[in-house]
């Protein structure tokens, strides 16, 4: 029986840059993970029989945060291996794992990316435009696709030579710690930035009230979010009302 090659496992990387090509509300990413497999059912199937099987298990839901379905990727390459190599009599574990990361995957995924690195990334590019221009930009897009390609990477062939096992690594209390350091360094970028921000509105003619907006909306919304008695949509159809109202007033 032929076994996984780093290869297959090269080939599955770069297919999981499609794993949302085909989404759907009813299978999620479970279209893009079948995709990402195909590689792998070949090199361990020779039977056409035993590879439509395999891809029948594997087209069904998953979901996760996109970047981070390549720790499932690998982990589930592992498995259907030792499946294989051990001649398992059914495939319950990898329907167990998968349905186990679905979770975490999602949670720290969303945490990380959305919340921490694609804001971090843009107020680092920011910063640097008022340094460097347009050079800021390039900054921007090469630190956020630089790490969010790195630990794509990392995650399929960690979970590949861990297996089951990839589940521990994967808590969201865990890492809650260094996603709390990294809200405090993203806290004192953004304050950096409003004031250089401010600095440089001042010194621009007629430039006054719209700091005053500027602050005056700012503050608003921090009462607001400390409340937290109101939707974000709401939040902000009601600061961008209050800035225009205080606009024409001031």
């Amino acid at each position: 029986m032929a076994r996984i090659r780093k290869r297959d496992l090269i080939i599955m990387f770069f297919r999981s840059f499609y794993i949302q090509a085909a989404w759907n509300y009813e299978r999620m990413l479970g279209l893009g993970f079948c995709y990402c497999l195909i590689p792998i059912a070949k090199r361990l199937f020779q039977d056409d029989k035993k590879r439509i099987e395999f891809l029948k298990r594997h087209i069904n839901f998953f979901n996760s945060h996109p970047y981070m379905a390549g720790y499932a990727l690998g982990a589930v390459a592992n498995i259907e291996q030792q499946a294989v190599l051990k001649k398992w009599e059914d495939n319950k574990p990898v329907e167990v794992f998968k349905k186990r990361v679905v979770g975490p995957l999602g949670a720290i995924g969303d945490t990380l990316f959305w919340q921490l690195l694609l804001p971090a990334s843009a107020i680092l590019g920011v910063l640097l435009m008022y340094l460097f221009g347009q050079w800021g930009a390039v900054v921007f897009l090469f630190t956020y696709n630089s790490i969010h390609i790195f630990i794509r990477f990392r995650g399929l062939i960690k979970s590949y030579l861990k297996g089951f096992d990839i589940i521990r690594d994967l808590s969201l209390r865990g890492t809650k710690k260094y996603f709390q350091i990294f809200k405090y360094i993203i806290s004192f970028m953004l304050g950096i930035e409003i004031i250089l921000m401010l600095f440089k509105i001042f010194y621009i003619e007629h430039a006054k009230t719209g700091t005053a907006v500027f602050l005056l909306s700012m503050l608003f919304s921090f009462l607001i979010i400390r409340k937290q008695k109101i939707t974000i949509d709401l939040m902000v159809l009601i600061t961008i009302l209050g800035s225009i109202i205080l606009g024409l007033i001031l």
